[in-house]
């Protein structure tokens, strides 16, 4: 589950090589809300391969690992057992040149250089997914979503849901009763702030509506809060 600091913001563990990590990278990790803890790759390597907690590290468990530009030689190994002892996703951030050799071609590699904004698209990305990973089935009102299977029921009747329209079901669902903003329901889902992409979601939430509603046209369930967001309802 995403950990969230007593000075509020989503904890992110930065492993990196060398002196001294990345400032750039901190800076604008931290400008957009994250809490981005610094850990030097021997101290964590150490830790795991003496078996203790690799959260005794840093203090505080993290909700997401970027391994930052490591050496292969040691990045693998220390890639490895972050996957058996830390339950959050990983991003590993590499040279075109190592690329190949960590084996990925998914949302959990950052090939350098890049943009701020596909840095954040990944991140949060990676974050969502971790949220959606700590519970698989999720119960409200008339409505069961299994998340892992990506089907919804409602009583005898059975739905099948793309991707997209399952984690943000999942999303409101899990906040019924409240009013989830526009925004975060595009960074959460889409990875991005921008409003060119608002049109994408209202044609997912109509999509979703004719699956919920007896009357997509008067909604029950799924409500919209003008100039705010929308709303998982259980009348």
């Amino acid at each position: 589950m995403a950990q969230t600091s007593g000075h509020g913001g989503t904890v992110l563990w930065v492993i990196f090589e060398g002196s001294a990590p990345d400032a750039h990278l901190l800076e604008i990790l931290r400008r957009h809300g994250f809490r981005a803890k610094a850990i030097a790759v021997g101290s964590l390597l150490a830790a795991l391969r003496a078996r203790r907690s690799p959260v005794g590290v840093s203090g505080q468990g993290p909700a997401l690992v970027i391994l930052d530009r490591l050496r292969a030689s040691h990045g693998i190994e220390l890639y490895q057992r972050l996957q058996r002892r830390v339950q959050a996703p990983i991003l590993l951030i590499v040279d075109r040149e190592s690329a190949a050799l960590w084996g990925r071609q998914d949302d959990g590699i950052l090939v350098a250089p890049f943009s701020v904004r596909r840095l954040l698209h990944r991140v949060r990305a990676l974050l969502t997914q971790g949220i959606e990973e700590v519970e698989d089935l999720i119960e409200v009102g008339p409505f069961r979503l299994n998340t892992a299977r990506r089907v919804l029921q409602r009583g005898d009747s059975i739905y099948c849901l793309t991707p997209k329209q399952c984690r943000l079901l999942a999303i409101l669902m899990r906040r019924a009763g409240h009013v989830v903003h526009r925004r975060d329901l595009m960074r959460w889902v889409w990875g991005t702030d921008f409003p060119v992409h608002s049109r994408t979601l209202d044609v997912h939430i109509r999509w979703l509506r004719r699956i919920l509603e007896e009357d997509p046209a008067h909604p029950r369930y799924l409500e919209t809060v003008r100039h705010v967001g929308y709303r998982f309802r259980v009348p």
